[in-house]
């Protein structure tokens, strides 16, 4: 009988133990210092052409036109005719991405191409793995991304053009098909410069002739912000191959060649915001849009006066009201501005 009359003093003592166990985490929990995220190390989900680390936030969704038009200055053009390239465009761009989670981006578009392949639908995923925090614990973000494109150009009836896609058969389907993977490194460095590395992997299922299925890039990008809502914007591609793979050489420009097959992808750029919408209006030598298409193929000098006009709009509709806040309170790099 003892043993029972002991019982529930014994269960309320064990109770009070947890009790203040509770109390006291939450007293540890609040003393120690919130991790504060940096947010916006680029304004959009793209620096100029290629992806930045940034993704669209949840229940989002970014709707962006970039196109790009004609060479300005080039000797074969007649510039004044043309509007300095701006009657010829190079390439148009319609794309949408969606954000599921804050972290997690997932897009389709539509390209007309620049390259041997033209008419390019592709899908991609983007994920954010690491988040880069204000006291510098945590140097940088990181997100990995990946996207595939295929053509839907018409059958050519020559075999040695790249558009030569066999009916009745499996390679007929696959040779439309090219891919790209990303993982992109940036670091906010100052409240007014982000810089970001970007190591790319590209595959085409068909390549002209001399050239590889499978390709090295490496990209470096900036940003340098000089108002709340404008700054400067940069980016270089450098394809890590042996030389002459495809008429590929490392630094043509810096090395005065003329007229060489391949040049490597170099583009400066003007963002700045106006509410939900944000603008770019960059100088580029690249005529396409999408990684498997400006990166492999482009044979456009800056010093040649090969360089062409392009601008995106990118506008963002927020879908649901619980993925209003991006970040968690205290992080938002710039409470007076929306982006």
């Amino acid at each position: 009988m003892k043993k029972f009359t002991l019982l529930p003093v014994a269960l309320l003592s064990v109770c009070s133990l947890f009790a203040q166990t509770d109390v006291l985490d939450e007293l540890l929990d609040e003393q120690k210092p919130k991790r504060e995220y940096i947010a916006y190390t680029f304004k959009t989900t793209r620096v100029i052409s290629a992806h930045s680390i940034e993704t669209v936030k949840k229940y989002a969704l970014d709707f962006r036109i970039s196109h790009r038009f004609g060479d300005m200055a080039a000797s074969n053009n007649d510039h004044v005719h043309s509007m300095f390239g701006f009657d010829q465009a190079a390439d148009i761009l319609f794309a949408f991405e969606y954000g599921a989670t804050d972290d997690l981006t997932i897009g389709i578009g539509r390209a007309k191409g620049a390259g041997p392949l033209r008419e390019l639908w592709n899908g991609n995923i983007k994920y954010r793995v690491l988040k880069q925090t204000k006291d510098f614990k945590i140097p940088v973000t990181i997100t990995l991304f990946a996207n595939a494109s295929i053509s839907s150009m018409k059958n050519s009836n020559n075999p040695a053009s790249l558009n030569y896609f066999p009916k009745n058969s499996y390679n007929g389907f696959a040779d439309r098909m090219s891919y790209t993977m990303q993982a992109l490194v940036a670091c906010k460095a100052t409240k007014w410069l982000s810089l970001q590395l970007s190591p790319t992997f590209v595959w085409r299922n068909r390549v002209p002739h001399n050239d590889k299925n499978g390709m090295f890039f490496l990209g470096f990008s900036g940003r340098a912000k000089f108002t709340q809502r404008a700054g400067f914007i940069f980016e270089y591609f450098l394809p890590i191959i042996k030389p002459g793979v495809g008429g590929r050489e490392y630094f043509p420009m810096v090395r005065g060649l003329k007229n060489a097959p391949y040049y490597p992808a170099v583009n400066l750029g003007f963002e700045f915001e106006t509410g939900g919408h944000v603008f770019h209006i960059n100088l580029t030598n690249t005529r396409g849009m999408l990684e498997q298409d400006f990166l492999p193929y482009n044979n456009a000098n800056w010093l040649q006066g090969a360089f062409r006009l392009g601008f995106t709009i990118s506008r963002t509709f927020q879908l649901n009201e619980r993925g209003a806040k991006y970040w968690k309170k205290g992080s938002v790099e710039d409470s007076k501005s929306t982006k």
